[in-house]
């Protein structure tokens, strides 16, 4: 995968997520906009798409994975004889916080007037808010701080999947597989809010960590590529005709994500799931104005992924007021989009000064 498809197949995941949070998990806007289609079992189809908008998890994992696998090899260097490498974890882990702070500070100072009794909450909730142990203001925000101490963690990771092949790489990702098991199988509702708070983020770290590895891995042995030079190989010469193997192609990936909402609800079922759509759509020969759309919400899903949530909840009414579900997520999308112009003009001219004084940086 290039950087280019990296950036688009982000822009997928994002939207996966939006549609998630607006139809899979608020009951008020799913029961505001007018569904059409039903499934056999009287659920809207808008909302049997969650168990495809949860596999947004499992898609920015993966990705995370293949990224820092890349950037790990690209950054080798020959020092006394040994390989030195580097994800540059840390400086990464900072910058993805730093990020998240400025979209808190902005939710809060809109927040607070508004629902003086809700925000902050008291001094706990800021400090578990604000080091995002538990975003308690933003429940689509649980997933940063384990992708975040995936991150630091991720040069000692990198290192040992480059030094590691054959069966003994084989054997660690089966026993991290297992470690997967059993952070799915396990409750802490019955333990004190201490023991959850400490234990809850490591087992979701956990819990990401094998689409993690799966993503370095295919990233080392160049998988992905060979899976889809496969597919577009076998479809063009199936068809005779380069342009009917992409049309196939894509009946395919619409056809294996409609199975992915008809199957269990387990999250486990996701990632075979995944590598095989990416592979299809990879496959494809998409139009440039497709490639180009979704990079550019590829560059602001961050931004999207971070503040879509705060939308919802300050202005969920009037995201809902077009009734039809493409309109209220091309709503929410716009919405998001027109924020993250204002969030990156923030950044920019935070580092406006260091750029000024580079002898400070």
């Amino acid at each position: 995968m290039s950087k280019d498809e990296t950036q688009q197949l982000k822009g997928i995941a994002i939207m996966m997520m939006l549609w998630l949070h607006l139809f899979g998990t608020s009951r008020e806007i799913l029961d505001h906009c007018q569904t059409f289609i039903y499934l056999w079992n009287g659920d809207p189809l808008i909302y049997a798409m969650r168990k495809l908008g949860r596999m947004c998890i499992v898609f920015y994992t993966f990705l995370g994975g293949y990224g820092l696998y890349k950037v790990y090899v690209n950054s080798i260097i020959s020092a006394a004889g040994r390989q030195v490498a580097s994800t540059h974890g840390p400086r990464r882990a900072l910058r993805l916080l730093k990020h998240y702070w400025i979209v808190l500070a902005l939710f809060l100072i809109v927040a607070i007037p508004l629902f003086p009794k809700t925000y902050p909450g008291g001094w706990m909730a800021l400090i578990l808010n604000i080091t995002s142990i538990d975003c308690t203001y933003n429940d689509a925000l649980w997933f940063l701080f384990p992708y975040m101490m995936l991150t630091l963690a991720s040069t000692p990771i990198m290192r040992c999947i480059h030094n590691t092949g054959g069966w003994r790489l084989a054997a660690l990702a089966a026993v991290i597989f297992g470690v997967r098991l059993m952070t799915y199988t396990t409750d802490l509702g019955h333990h004190g809010w201490v023991v959850n708070l400490v234990a809850t983020p490591l087992l979701n770290t956990l819990s990401l960590l094998f689409m993690f590895v799966v993503g370095a891995i295919f990233a080392k042995y160049d998988w992905m590529t060979s899976m889809s030079t496969f597919i577009r190989r076998r479809l063009h010469k199936a068809t005779s005709h380069k342009s009917a193997g992409s049309i196939v192609a894509c009946i395919l990936l619409v056809a294996l994500a409609f199975l992915r909402v008809c199957v269990g609800a387990s999250t486990l079922f996701d990632p075979p799931f995944l590598v095989i759509m990416i592979a299809l759509y990879l496959s494809i020969d998409r139009p440039q104005w497709v490639n180009r759309s979704l990079s550019y919400l590829g560059h602001h899903s961050t931004n999207l992924w971070f503040t879509h949530r705060y939308v919802m909840v300050l202005a969920g009414v009037l995201v809902a007021l077009p009734r039809f579900p493409i309109l209220i997520f091309a709503s929410l999308i716009i919405v998001c989009l027109v924020i993250s112009y204002i969030i990156d003009g923030i950044q920019s001219a935070l580092q406006a000064p260091l750029l000024h004084h580079p002898h400070k940086r």
